[in-house]
Formats: structure tokens, C-alpha cells, sequence
């Protein structure tokens, strides 16, 4: 599209729905660690277990659990044993959204190690719970993952991701909660389903408006004889 039709584009972020984060969750505490996606290649998952055995190397206990399932679930599995961690890293399989929510609220932050995303929906549902994000500072990522609600990682290297790894790890609770309030006011600022819903309805009205007004007019005429 030309830069000069820029401007006639307007953007609607997506939204999380109430039900997913109505009800007040507990503060983030523990030592899991969780991944929400597809088990495939743009998801980064094997560069993810080279950081968990960064971190396991430097003898901190952590659980990481890998909730989904994909094409890349058997090269995974091989890795895991490779590295040692069957002990810290758990596949849950396919699982559903309510599952999702719970592996959640029983992690202490969300990790993602992506090398392709837009701005993912569970980036924002783990915000919306009160929990930090660990990722990879790719698309629109870093407009949501700020340092006061989490860590943003270059994407492709491991060291950086288990470092991002251990110092949530090793956060205080006091801080760990206060990221994640952080997180909770600024995606539930800018991304709340029912404003998103407004927005759109407005702009279908008025568009829908528009096209009436210069759509061409069949004009007919009847004459007597």
C-alpha cells in the first residue's frame, strides 16, 4: 500500500476477554516457568531448552513446562533427554484454554523464545494474570513487554534468555508481585476486548455510512403513452 493511504488504516488492537481475567489471581510465586504454544520451529522452543540447561547448569531448581503439542514435539522430547532435564521440563500435550489459564496461575512468568510472532494472545493473557513475561524482542512484542513488567531477550541466543531466566527466578516476591501488577495495568489498559468490540462497531458504522452516500444510484424512470 502507498504511504499516502497510511493514514485511512485504522488499528484496533485485539482484547482479552473478561472471563479470562475477572477474577483476581494470587500473586505469582513458585519456581515453574511456562511456554504456551505450538510445538514447531518459529516457536524456538529447542533454543528455549539450551537456556533451561544454562540454568540448571548453575544449580537453580526450576520447573519449565512447555504447554501445546506440534511436529516439532519428537525432536524436542530427544532434546530434553539430551540435556538431562527430563526432571525440570514438562510437555502437557494439547490443552484446552481453561487449562491454559490454570497452567498460569501456577506459573511464575511466561517465557517466550520466539523467532516469529505478531503480538501473542497468551503474552497478554499472562499479563492479564498478574504475570511477568521473559521474551524474545520481536514484532510488536516489546510495545506490551516493557522493563517494569518483564524481560525483553534478542531473539537466537540462549544466553541471554537464561539469563532473563534466572533473575526472575531469583526475584523477591515483593518485586515478582509488582512486576506482575504492572503487567496487569498495561495490558488491560490498552488491550480490553470490550473497548476493542466499541472501536470496531464505530468504525463499521461509520464506513458502512460512507459506502451508502457514494455508492451510484440506479436511477429509473417510468413514462405513459
Amino acid at each position: 500500500m502507498d504511504h499516502s493511504h497510511w493514514s485511512k488504516v485504522p488499528i484496533v488492537p485485539c482484547g482479552v476477554e473478561p472471563a479470562f481475567h475477572a477474577t483476581p489471581a494470587a500473586p505469582a510465586s513458585g519456581r515453574r516457568l511456562l511456554a504456551v504454544g505450538r510445538l514447531c520451529e518459529q516457536k524456538g522452543h529447542l533454543l528455549m531448552l539450551e537456556a533451561a540447561a544454562l540454568v540448571a547448569a548453575k544449580g537453580i531448581d526450576f520447573e519449565l513446562v512447555l504447554a501445546g503439542d506440534g511436529e516439532l514435539r519428537e525432536p524436542v522430547e530427544a532434546r530434553i533427554d539430551a540435556l538431562r532435564l527430563r526432571d525440570r521440563v514438562r510437555i502437557t500435550g494439547w490443552i484446552s484454554s481453561d487449562q491454559v489459564r490454570e497452567e498460569m496461575l501456577a506459573s511464575r512468568a511466561l517465557v517466550v523464545s520466539s523467532f516469529a510472532e505478531g503480538l501473542p494472545v497468551v503474552v497478554m493473557e499472562s499479563m492479564a494474570l498478574s504475570r511477568p513475561v521473559i521474551s524474545t524482542a520481536i514484532a510488536a512484542i516489546p510495545e506490551l513487554v516493557r522493563p517494569e513488567n518483564g524481560w525483553l531477550v534478542p531473539a537466537g541466543d540462549p544466553q541471554p534468555l537464561a539469563q532473563a531466566m534466572i533473575d526472575c527466578l531469583q526475584l523477591d516476591d515483593a518485586e515478582l508481585q509488582r512486576m506482575g501488577e504492572a503487567a496487569r495495568v498495561r495490558v488491560l489498559a490498552r488491550h480490553d476486548v470490550d473497548d476493542a468490540a466499541t472501536k470496531l462497531a464505530k468504525l463499521f458504522r461509520e464506513h458502512a455510512g460512507e459506502a451508502v452516500r457514494t455508492q451510484p444510484r440506479l436511477v429509473t424512470s417510468t413514462t405513459t403513452s
